[in-house]
């Protein structure tokens, strides 16, 4: 990060917190908004104390409020690894423990789905408590029995084993047979739902067909990628260019 992308950051983080102190904002998810996104600015630039310090202030404010919300603090992974690169592990998988626990039956699948995304990545840079990886990976795979009739669930498989795939033994094939089941995703129109970064909303509106399948198509080709199954990469990869699939620079340069 160059200085003038940090300081553009850091004015961010002084408007919205002058903000949010002046009162110039009173909805409950508008003030939620401006904690989620001075505690991401705060990621960015991997100050994890005082993300630690705004994210407890954003739960003060969430437990004012309704339970339902707590997801929203923890569907990130950048704010997670800032987090724990920082030494607060412990604070943000507390965090994540109550979401799960006081969200059983929540039927808000989008936000829950990015919330167990950001709790199984694992970071190859960081060292990960291997108790809290295989926790995550449980409270997936309930979450996956829980949505198994809604439209999305194809998706976040792929998600799901595409994470799982960098600590644990995975399913190869069925991996690659959900992957291309959402070849077909590609030539669904792309759209957008018009929510900023960080809104409440725009967690638990799920991506549109297209972005479903560029985003699980992508995961799935890095998967294997990272397995050593550069031949069934290069091979997901080529198809799904030739149908819509937009060019990645990150995973080109890793078929080389």
């Amino acid at each position: 990060m160059t200085s003038e992308e940090k300081e553009k950051d850091l004015q961010l983080i002084h408007y919205l917190k002058a903000v949010v102190e002046n009162s110039e904002v009173s909805e409950f998810e508008d003030i939620g908004f401006c904690y989620w996104n001075i505690s991401d600015n705060y990621a960015l630039i991997k100050d994890g104390y005082a993300l630690m310090c705004n994210h407890q202030t954003f739960y003060e404010h969430i437990k004012s409020e309704n339970c339902r919300y707590l997801y929203w603090l923890v569907c990130d992974a950048t704010q997670r690894l800032t987090l724990e690169k920082d030494g607060y592990s412990d604070f943000w998988w507390t965090l994540y423990r109550e979401a799960f626990e006081q969200n059983l039956d929540s039927n808000n699948y989008f936000v829950e789905f990015n919330a167990h995304r950001a709790a199984l990545y694992k970071n190859p840079i960081l060292s990960h408590t291997h108790c809290n990886l295989e926790s995550a990976k449980l409270n997936f795979e309930k979450f996956l029995q829980k949505v198994k009739h809604t439209p999305e669930y194809q998706f976040y498989k792929v998600i799901y084993l595409s994470l799982v795939s960098r600590f644990s033994s995975f399913d190869k094939i069925e991996l690659k047979s959900l992957c291309d089941n959402l070849f077909d995703g590609l030539s669904h129109p792309k759209t957008t739902n018009g929510y900023l970064i960080g809104e409440w909303r725009s967690f638990v509106t799920p991506f549109d067909m297209h972005k479903q399948s560029v985003v699980g198509i992508n995961s799935a080709i890095n998967a294997f990628i990272y397995n050593g199954e550069i031949q069934t990469a290069k091979e997901i990869y080529k198809n799904a260019c030739d149908i819509g699939l937009p060019k990645n620079h990150y995973i080109e340069i890793r078929l080389k």
